[in-house]
């Protein structure tokens, strides 16, 4: 007997396990609430903890963070290409096992599995795809019968060869089974070639899809998205052989983010029916001013927020550029080319914002000081005070020339700054 009376010996007490003693609701609103890793732990326990965890789990986060995190670090874990290549195959093949066991402990033996809301895989690839079975049963996993709201795919690689290829079966299914997807809210898209009809497919039967991601794809050259009357957030971004992006019948539309590469996109159709876009960025990798200004000028109605992205030799605009009288807060990113143009080209844009509050510039260098003189063109200055401009920042200042120039112009015709932050980047 215990010293307490109460017939219970301090060894014993300890043996027994309280937490398994709780109700199935609680237990499963525990589970919910860990990690994907930790949560599936508990599944060896026992039976009865395998059920809780497939009955909790709505959400699956397949991240291969460690494997980025170890190619991007600054001390990585090999020291030799060859070794490198071999460490990221064994992080691959352990990813891979990783993401089929857990797929396969979720499946009944019946073949069915949980209802998922959120399905996310982030993968680095790099070289050819030989995984390719492998994600195509996770994409069925997740679109078939699992009545999925927020589908990500992230293949990441450095090599634009080796891109994952939407497959065609699954293409079909959702063809005809349109219902295993009409519960999607969000689907991006990144580094997966995938073509303009199966991207159409999805918006056109996903009623409630509000978000619409489309990164690197190969494989996408005509995209006429229509009709789409829950889409909230739309990015094309940088998919190369895009000839024609077409937006229609978007009421509820309020963030447009497009980003070309080379040749311009030949069609970029906003039409007016989109009358609620207030956040716009437009980004050109090796585009002439001529074009980046005329898709500009189309599209920015009542855009109160709008990013440029562009290179700095494209840094100039027409005189006589037009007034974009909503914009209130502008961001303006360069990035380095062979030669370039002093950012002062932004001037005259930034002069066509009657009512802009807020600015901020990243300024991204690559070159020295004196190659940065000997390239640099000269840029049209407007020289015009301005008084609603209160904020400014500018990121990547490095000191030069075209940094310093800016500042010093910013000081006199900004006349009413009530902030000014630099940051070196």
């Amino acid at each position: 007997m215990a010293p307490d009376g109460s017939g219970l010996s301090r060894s014993s007490s300890i043996d027994v396990d309280r937490i398994s003693e709780l109700p199935d609701e609680i237990l499963g609103k525990v589970v919910s609430m860990l990690t994907l890793k930790e949560a599936a732990a508990t599944s060896v326990l026992s039976s009865r903890w395998r059920k809780l965890w497939k009955s909790s789990v709505t959400v699956l986060d397949l991240d291969a963070g460690e494997v980025f995190r170890g190619i991007a670090c600054l001390n990585p874990p090999y020291s030799s290409d060859e070794e490198r290549d071999t460490w990221v195959q064994e992080k691959r093949r352990w990813y891979i096992n990783w993401v089929n066991g857990v797929l396969r402990q979720l499946e009944d033996d019946d073949g069915s599995s949980p209802v998922i809301s959120k399905f996310r895989v982030q993968f680095f690839l790099e070289k050819e795809c030989n995984s390719g079975g492998d994600m195509d049963r996770w994409l069925e996993f997740a679109l078939i019968s699992k009545r999925v709201e927020s589908l990500e795919l992230f293949y990441f690689t450095y090599n634009r060869s080796h891109h994952y290829v939407f497959p065609e079966a699954c293409f079909d299914h959702i063809k005809t089974r349109a219902s295993d997807i009409k519960l999607l809210r969000s689907l991006s898209l990144g580094f997966v070639d995938v073509r303009g009809e199966v991207v159409e497919h999805f918006v056109a039967n996903c009623p409630l899809l509000e978000r619409l991601v489309v990164y690197h794809s190969h494989s996408l050259v005509n995209l006429r998205l229509r009709r789409i009357r829950a889409l909230k957030y739309l990015e094309v971004n940088r998919c190369e052989p895009l000839r024609v992006l077409e937006i229609g019948d978007a009421p509820k539309l309020t963030h447009l983010h497009y980003h070309g590469v080379d040749d311009p996109t030949e069609e970029l159709m906003v039409h007016n029916d989109c009358h609620r876009l207030v956040e716009l960025t437009l980004g050109f990798d090796f585009c002439s001013p001529e074009m980046a200004f005329r898709a500009l000028s189309a599209y920015v109605g009542r855009v109160r927020t709008l990013t440029l992205k562009m290179a700095t030799t494209a840094i100039m605009f027409p005189s006589n550029l037009a007034e974009l009288t909503c914009v209130e807060r502008l961001t303006l990113k360069s990035f380095p080319t062979q030669g370039h143009r002093s950012i002062l080209g932004w001037t005259t844009l930034i002069n066509a914002c009657p009512r802009l509050h807020t600015l901020r510039v990243l300024v991204v260098t690559t070159m020295s000081q004196e190659k940065s003189r000997l390239l640099r063109e000269p840029a049209v200055v407007n020289k015009v005070k301005r008084t609603s401009i209160k904020e400014v920042e500018i990121v990547g200042f490095n000191g030069f020339d075209l940094d310093c120039e800016f500042v010093e112009y910013a000081f006199e015709y900004f006349i009413e700054l009530e902030r000014f932050a630099i940051d070196r980047g």
